[in-house]
């Protein structure tokens, strides 16, 4: 009949104004309106949801659990908050649901909710709704507001000035493998064309350019030879690098031939009458006084040498 108690007590007050008395049987009346409506309001109280974070306090970014359930009527439908309702300062990750137990008339829904936060606000709290669906409409109700404590990982005072000289930590590098397959994988590439195109000619180039070096390195040994003390001792071992190296540039024995084997490969009467110079200063002793030029000849003989090889080689 009256929807409330403030209804009632206007409904009261006008049959007052109005001078009219009630009796006994419209106080009872009364009184039993009354009740219903402080019952109502008091079952209406115990109906609110009950909503309260599992831990005391949380980390920034990291996970807290936030327990929400709600007791109600068996053939009372109600909904929980979802992914679009805004929980901030808290952030939600997922919700796990509870079946809906039934005991004594009374039925209970729970979900716990996974939230986070990046909010640096020492004290954070919520309070969350249960939404009752109505023959009219859907009621919120909204639970008691619970708060948490932001743990702080810096205890320091902020305000306090920035350190200059601290020490950087050593960080480990990280090798990108898929670039270093890909760089590999094209330099190979590159190579096997570049070898395709022009290996002949870098093959070529190269083992001309070792052939020069190594003759070179004779020239540079055989003239610290000749140029010191020309006895017996010095001369025989440049006569042994000179064979060594003429064996080398035609592929042919020198070492083993005799002077007069040379001269039958290598006609030249220069050559011929230095070699015997020189025979006559390892065997004979005897240093004639144009040993420095029989020595030189042999150097020009093997220049003369290598200089046709190397065209050779290089036509080939």
């Amino acid at each position: 009949m009256f929807r409330n108690l403030y209804s009632f007590l206007g409904y009261a007050s006008r049959f007052w104004s109005q001078g009219l008395k009630f009796n006994v049987q419209g106080i009872g009346t009364c009184i039993v309106i009354t009740l219903n409506i402080v019952l109502s309001t008091l079952n209406t109280t115990a109906q609110r949801p009950v909503g309260r974070f599992l831990t005391d306090s949380v980390q920034i970014g990291k996970p807290i659990e936030y327990a929400l359930s709600f007791r109600h009527l068996p053939n009372q439908e109600v909904f929980f908050p979802d992914t679009t309702y805004n929980y901030y300062p808290f952030e939600l990750k997922k919700r796990d649901f509870f079946p809906t137990n039934t005991e004594n008339g009374i039925s209970i829904d729970s979900v716990i909710y996974t939230l986070e936060t990046f909010d640096i606000n020492k004290v954070q709290g919520l309070a969350l709704p249960i939404y009752v669906l109505t023959k009219k409409d859907c009621t919120s109700v909204y639970s008691l507001r619970d708060s948490v404590f932001l743990k702080e990982y810096i205890g320091a005072d902020l305000n306090q000035p920035l350190k200059t000289n601290t020490k950087a930590a050593p960080v480990q590098l990280q090798v990108d493998y898929p670039r270093v397959v890909i760089f590999l994988l094209g330099l190979l590439l590159v190579s096997g064309l570049i070898y395709a195109l022009f290996g002949k000619s870098i093959l070529k180039q190269y083992n001309l350019f070792l052939f020069t070096r190594r003759h070179k390195d004779f020239v540079s040994n055989y003239k610290k030879m000749i140029r010191g003390t020309l006895d017996g001792s010095n001369i025989s071992r440049a006569l042994v690098l000179w064979k060594n190296h003429l064996e080398w540039l035609e592929k042919r024995p020198y070492s083993s031939y005799t002077t007069k084997e040379i001269i039958e490969k290598i006609p030249n009467e220069r050559l011929s009458e230095a070699l015997k110079d020189v025979d006559s200063a390892i065997y004979g002793g005897i240093l004639s006084t144009q040993m420095p030029f029989a020595m030189n000849v042999l150097l020009d003989t093997a220049v003369e040498i290598y200089k046709n090889r190397r065209i050779e080689l290089a036509t080939q």
